[in-house]
């Protein structure tokens, strides 16, 4: 059995409803030597394994490739489906940190019970990661019901996306006073892919390393409040906070569901806080003329500015995220989706994608699709070929990861050290229904932003993104614009004419 990580004693007093705290020291006894330790608010509630009769352990083993991956999963009798559910989740977080660090020696797999009566149990993993920056932990918590043989998401403790944007408030404000980086945060499933309760009944939420604060800072954790919890619970969180609070006993799944859920179910979507952002339809081509404004080469130290422009306005837009500038602002790639922007693959290292073999367009798309699933927690279906070259072999790759190449028809030229002003203009010239290549990587580009949808705005025009416009796509096709006819002559050109 792997053993429950270490509880952890508070080293701030509690302020307000939310208390946030670095989790790596030592559990307080109090002041009576001969007490059981009094578990600290940020320790999670824990059921032993004697509680679960016959529970056992199934290993997760990989050394593919100079990467070991070791560990196990629990075997509860009766719950087989919680055992194939969590040894995808294992193969799946080993494989995409092996795709997204070069680095990635190992990961270890443990986890404990918090959760074992009242039908449901529930898993909090820990995966240890080591890579260049050396041992961290990262952490997800799900809940399986005997009932149905489905395991939910941390976020399906919550009644909703605006339960899930009140939690991730009252966190940001907490972390203006204590450990992480309250612009770090997002209302996205990923981000808070570990919630529980503690043994007062609080909610608990915990940050891989990394996440909310510098690596070596470690796990952050933060607690709301009992009775300030219980207004943003769903029923099943409701049903949770019953079983956590249940004195342990011993408990068995009589018998196992009659139809298990496969063990890769589908990508989380409507149902599922956080998983799938806000987004408006706007019937493009037939209610609103519209067009899509698209951002290469981030996320970058102007992005955050870019996301802060764009919500202000009431516009969205699509950013195709680079390998590197992800692994150096990870968290921007997440909050990018959770504000209802589309994101897409631009590479690993920018190279064309024509010079390339299709052993490294493969590892080009590998890396930054790991990536972003890291930290968006979403399938990437959208490619953008650096410098919009592409070819048949691009358009065979593309297709077997599932991808649409996106290119353009107008673009900015922000690229080329123009100002302001000059990139403003040549926007003003997209077509309706066209899609324009920006960088949010200039600072330039940034100062030209409001120009840009001031224009589109006096025109009565939607700028939206990439899925809004184009609606359904074929993998592996190339569209440089929403008119059929106009990107099939574009296609035939490789580019749209000036």
């Amino acid at each position: 059995m792997s053993p429950s990580p270490a509880a952890s004693a508070p080293s701030a007093p509690a302020r307000g409803r939310v208390l946030v705290l670095a989790a790596a020291l030592a559990a307080a006894t109090g002041c009576n030597a001969l007490a059981p330790p009094v578990p600290p608010p940020t320790a999670f509630t824990s059921f032993a394994a004697e509680n679960v009769p016959g529970l056992s352990e199934r290993s997760v083993e990989d050394e593919s490739g100079g990467f070991d991956l070791r560990g196990s999963v629990p075997e509860i009798p009766g719950a087989e489906p919680l055992t194939g559910r969590l040894a995808a989740i294992a193969d799946r977080e080993a494989a995409d940190f092996r795709n997204a660090y070069d680095e990635a020696e190992r990961m270890e797999v443990g986890w404990t019970l918090t959760a074992a009566a009242k039908g449901l149990v529930g898993v909090r993993m820990v995966r240890t990661e080591v890579d260049h920056r050396g041992r961290h932990d990262a952490y997800s918590t799900y809940y399986y019901d005997v009932r149905t043989g489905r395991t939910a998401y941390s976020t399906e403790l919550l009644a909703g996306d605006a339960e899930l944007r009140e939690l991730n408030g009252l966190v940001a404000e907490e972390l203006e006073h204590g450990a992480g980086d309250p612009r770090r945060l997002h209302p996205g499933f990923r981000l808070y892919d570990s919630i529980g309760f503690n043994p007062d009944g609080g909610l608990l939420v915990e940050f891989d390393a990394g996440r909310v604060a510098p690596v070596a800072e470690g796990r952050v954790a933060a607690v709301v409040a009992a009775a300030d919890a219980r207004p943003l619970l769903s029923e099943l969180g409701d049903r949770v906070l019953a079983a956590t609070r249940t004195d342990p006993r011993a408990f068995s799944v009589d018998s196992p569901p009659q139809d298990p859920p496969p063990d890769e179910p589908p990508p989380p979507g409507p149902g599922v806080p956080g998983a799938v952002p806000p987004r408006e339809d706007h019937d493009c081509g037939v209610e609103t003329v519209c067009v899509a404004l698209t951002f290469d080469d981030g996320p970058s130290p102007h992005t955050g500015e870019v996301l802060d422009l764009l919500d202000r306005r009431g516009a969205a837009a699509t950013f195709f995220l680079s390998g590197n500038a992800i692994r150096n602002r990870p968290a921007l790639a997440g909050r990018t989706w959770a504000a209802g922007h589309a994101i897409g693959s631009h590479g690993e290292t920018h190279e064309r994608f024509t010079d390339l073999s299709r052993g490294e367009l493969d590892a080009e798309l590998d890396t930054v699709d790991a990536l972003i699933r890291r930290e968006a927690g979403v399938r990437v279906d959208l490619l953008r070929p650096p410098y919009g070259d592409t070819g048949e072999a691009v358009g065979e790759v593309a297709k077997e990861h599932g991808q649409a190449q996106i290119v353009w028809d107008t673009d900015s030229e922000d690229w080329t050290g123009i100002s302001a002003e000059e990139i403003a203009a040549n926007v003003a010239a997209t077509p309706p229904g066209g899609l324009v290549l920006l960088h949010d990587t200039e600072r330039t580009t940034v100062e030209a932003l409001p120009k840009i949808l001031d224009h589109f705005e006096s025109q009565g025009w939607a700028a939206v993104t990439v899925p809004d416009l184009l609606g359904d796509t074929e993998a592996g096709r190339p569209y440089y614009t929403r008119d059929p006819v106009a990107n099939e002559e574009c296609i035939l050109l490789d580019g749209c004419p000036i």
